[in-house]
């Protein structure tokens, strides 16, 4: 189990109950405060192994009693068999009457529509040709991915203490879960609910490939979104990012939310250890830890 911050909790307590403004509360943990007496204390957020005990690394953060956790799916809370490549394939070959089997296309931390021109380009279709076809393929991908439900479940499997983590965080006061994926947003719906992990998710806030090809808007997405549906606008410092591979860091980084990377996908631990994510898990089995690093301080002392 990750080791308490004490000293945090009675300050994060005594501020708390002051009542301190929420500009003072909520800005980013990357960026000095504008106002030096805002109020704000250091948490330490912990690099973890199942392998050994680890190092406890600093993050400064600002007071908050919320958190909004956005989750990867593929290869954060599940892993596929072949069936996840050759959704693609199928959809590729029934548009463009060609078998892309070998294609090669690394999948990880892309979106659908950036998978899918990438593959296009390997079969030498032109950018322009490849652009018009994307809406059409992208269509048969959901059909696809819709037909391979029951495969997807075969072969298929949700990664250890995915269902305690969310399950356990839906029912800590502050928290909203959501999903930032790669996936279009009826795939994205297939895959959660292949192992029934929607239930613990407000996909009503979701940003997925849907919204964009380009992962790094996708922050900016779930913010407004639960600004606009749930009333509620978070601060970056609010925020979390949760993935397995370099660029979910990256899209956390440009929206200067925080990130916690879990090598359960094709990126092991001592390469995602050396990134400079605020959190990094060999896998999510270790529930208390991980709930203690991704829910609020004020959330019965745990943060």
């Amino acid at each position: 189990m990750v080791p308490v911050d004490h000293e945090a909790e009675r300050e994060n307590r005594r501020e708390h109950s002051d009542q301190c403004p929420s500009h003072a509360r909520n800005r980013s943990p990357r960026s000095p405060p504008a106002d030096a007496s805002a109020p704000h204390i250091s948490e330490q957020v912990y690099q973890h192994s199942s392998r050994a005990a680890a190092a406890p690394i600093r993050l400064a953060r600002h007071m908050g009693d919320r958190r909004l956790i956005l989750w990867d799916i593929d290869g954060t809370l599940v892993r596929w068999g072949p069936v996840g490549r050759g959704v693609f394939d199928r959809a590729v070959s029934d548009v463009l009457s060609v078998d892309p089997d070998g294609h090669g296309v690394s999948m990880g931390g892309k979106t659908d529509p950036q998978i899918a021109l990438e593959i296009m380009r390997t079969l030498d279709v032109p950018d322009d040709e490849a652009t018009r076809a994307l809406p059409k393929v992208l269509s048969a991908l959901e059909r696809a991915t819709s037909a391979a439900f029951e495969e997807f479940r075969a072969t298929g499997s949700a990664h250890p203490g995915v269902a305690d983590v969310l399950a356990r965080l839906h029912q800590t006061p502050g928290v909203r879960q959501t999903v930032l994926t790669g996936n279009i947003a009826p795939n994205m719906r297939v895959k959660l609910a292949v192992f029934g992990l929607d239930s613990w998710m407000d996909l009503e806030i979701a940003a997925t490939g849907s919204d964009s090809a380009d992962r790094r808007a996708l922050v900016p997405v779930a913010l407004a979104r639960a600004q606009e549906v749930r009333g509620i606008r978070y601060a970056p410092d609010e925020v979390w990012v949760v993935g397995d591979t370099p660029r979910d860091l990256e899209c956390a980084r440009v929206a200067s939310v925080r990130c916690a990377l879990v090598a359960t996908g094709q990126n092991p631990y001592g390469a995602l250890a050396g990134l400079g994510a605020d959190a990094v898990f060999t896998d999510l089995s270790d529930v208390e830890a991980v709930v203690r690093v991704l829910s609020p301080v004020a959330a019965g002392g745990s943060g």
